[in-house]
């Protein structure tokens, strides 16, 4: 085994439940190790229990996403192994609170209804790359404004949106410049004016703060896995899908150049 390893899931062949298969590569040069049809907990220690002990005590690092059953699997199977919680999900868990919150706020105000949800994406923007000196018209204004006019526009049409959203701001700087400091200092600033949404996603940034705080003291990331995935999405879906894991694991190696 390699020493930095990257652990990720995605959708399987046809089935009723849509499984998800388990997805290890080097972390460092993205080359895919092996294909598992089951990721849950149970298949992967008997799974890996058929590494011997020097080999998974070789690896340093694992790069995953907040899965709990992975930090299981790396607790018990891999003794010398750090957890690095890729930044991608991190960015990704506190964007889908932020938009969920845009989304109930845009249901409550009919009159505002199209601005919300045609400048979604600027509400998702970190502040620092809005722009404030070029004005322009935009669609639904009848007025000049600059990006940061039009967010903060929408913002505040909702006391509950405008909290969650400069929460949101704050940890989003904190994982862009990696300033551990900061990151937990908005964690524990939380008022109840944030939406629901928000805090369960706090939580969560509570519970795995201390791999998350190995992913701000590394550059490791899990961009060549979610390459691999995406490479694997397309081959299934040009193929139509797959009724055989065994076969789709096969075509997948193959074009891989993993096996001939």
């Amino acid at each position: 085994l390699p020493k930095v390893l990257s652990f990720d899931e995605f959708k399987s062949v046809k089935s009723a439940d849509g499984a998800m298969s388990f997805h290890m590569c080097n972390g460092e040069n993205g080359q895919t190790i092996d294909i598992i049809e089951d990721r849950k907990l149970p298949s992967l220690l008997s799974y890996f229990s058929y590494y011997s002990f020097n080999a998974r005590k070789s690896v340093k690092f694992i790069i995953i996403d907040m899965y709990s059953p992975y930090v299981s699997l790396i607790k018990i199977m891999f003794p010398n192994a750090k957890i690095i919680i890729d930044s991608f999900h991190l960015i990704q868990l506190i964007s889908r609170s932020l938009n969920k919150t845009r989304i109930r706020a845009m249901k409550n105000n009919k009159a505002a209804y199209n601005k919300m949800k045609r400048y979604w994406k600027l509400i998702l923007k970190s502040r620092n790359e809005l722009d404030y000196s070029k004005w322009k018209k935009f669609t639904c204004f009848p007025n000049l404004m600059t990006e940061i006019d039009v967010v903060d526009y929408i913002i505040n049409l909702s006391p509950e949106l405008k909290s969650t959203y400069y929460k949101y701001q704050e940890l989003l700087y904190s994982i862009k410049e990696k300033n551990f400091n900061s990151f937990l200092f908005a964690l524990n600033t939380v008022d109840n004016s944030i939406s629901d949404y928000m805090k369960t996603s706090i939580k969560t940034l509570i519970q795995f703060k201390d791999k998350i705080q190995n992913t701000f003291n590394n550059n490791l990331h899990n961009g060549f896995i979610e390459g691999n995935n995406n490479f694997i999405k397309v081959l299934k879906r040009i193929a139509f899908g797959f009724r055989s894991f065994r076969r789709f694991k096969a075509r997948i190696m193959i074009c891989k150049g993993l096996i001939n």
